[in-house]
């Protein structure tokens, strides 16, 4: 079987996984805390449905092990974490200059739940488990297997799956765009755990606002009201679309003083110490055999087609299940629909 069916067949057994364990976790919400529900998100959904599978597909097809990262490259990949958390802004300013004026309902019941959680449930179900799950499965194993036959493509592809799985389509924006950045650092280091540490990073600061939001709020606050009040402070910064788009301006310009020098000291480094990309091995070759290379990604040793991770249908049945669940999940964060679960 041709390594783009593999990976094709991988991503939908992760997304049936997926929403057959949503199913089960929906039926539990009526007996159980919104606390326990967020944490069950995080080990029921994210390890059985993303993890466990990526592991096994990178054994089965051999792919190599990931190495412990340089120290160096730790560093890097911390300072990364840093852009990727104004990166993040950035876009999120820029999706709000989009939808300016459109009343969006999509994360306040999320953030209620979030703000009521213990320290740790927090830490763990939002910044340790959905990071590395997330990582082995979209970089670790997908774009591992896409890259070798069109790394750029790959890393679109990858970027698009990402956003779409998240079933946030006010968010695409965002998910789309941090989906570039970690894929980039992958192609780049070809070592998943540099960009669990950037993907760490980002979903921590989130956790670490949360946190303050907390601290900060008067004794007896209700979650609903620390989200109201954190929404009105934002509404008073991007009070136009012109705010918004000045906010977009100001921290992409902070991301890019983390990102970019980032970024070239880590190629930089990977090219001097002959890592990732700069790696000097045999031909890469598929477990059927056939040879793959990054130069002549399409072509076998032999001189015939070996195929192209775009002209699968398993791939495309299971993007179009998942653009149907986004946008009815978009109509319900538009407000022209309800969905009563």
């Amino acid at each position: 079987m041709k390594l783009n069916r593999k990976a094709s067949l991988l991503f939908l057994i992760c997304v049936g996984l997926y929403l057959a364990l949503s199913f089960a976790l929906v039926l539990l919400l009526p007996s159980i805390t919104a606390e326990t529900a967020f944490l069950l998100n995080a080990f029921m959904l994210s390890i059985p449905a993303f993890l466990i599978p990526a592991l096994i597909f990178r054994r089965k097809n051999r792919f190599p092990f990931f190495p412990a990262p340089r120290f160096s490259h730790v560093m890097l990949a911390v300072l990364l974490g840093i852009g990727c958390v104004y990166m993040n802004e950035a876009l999120m300013s820029l999706n709000n200059a989009v939808f300016f004026g459109i009343e969006i309902h999509s994360n306040a019941t999320s953030a209620e739940t979030i703000l009521g959680m213990s320290t740790w449930s927090m830490i763990v179900a939002l910044a340790v488990i959905p990071p590395i799950s997330e990582e082995f499965i979209m970089r670790g194993a997908l774009l591992e297997a896409w890259r070798r036959y069109s790394p750029v493509g790959a890393a679109f592809l990858t970027s698009v799956l990402f956003a779409l799985l998240h079933s946030a389509p006010s968010a695409f924006i965002i998910y789309f765009g941090i989906g570039l950045m970690l894929a980039a650092i992958y192609l780049i280091s070809r070592n998943v755990w540099l960009t669990v540490i950037v993907h760490f990073v980002n979903n921590f600061a989130s956790v670490l606002a949360a946190l303050s939001m907390r601290s900060n709020a008067a004794p007896g606050a209700e979650q609903a009201d620390l989200v109201a009040e954190g929404q009105s402070m934002l509404a008073s910064l991007t009070e136009s679309r012109a705010g918004c788009i000045g906010m977009f301006i100001i921290y992409a310009v902070i991301a890019s003083l983390f990102i970019v020098p980032c970024m070239i000291a880590l190629k930089r480094s990977c090219m001097r110490h002959k890592l990732g990309m700069y790696k000097e091995e045999a031909a890469e070759t598929d477990p059927d055999g056939a040879v793959l290379t990054d130069a002549a990604p399409d072509i076998r040793a032999d001189g015939g087609e070996y195929g192209s991770m775009w002209s699968d249908g398993v791939l495309w049945g299971v993007i179009a299940v998942l653009i149907v669940l986004n946008v009815v999940t978009g109509l319900q964060e538009f407000g022209v629909i309800k969905l009563g679960l």
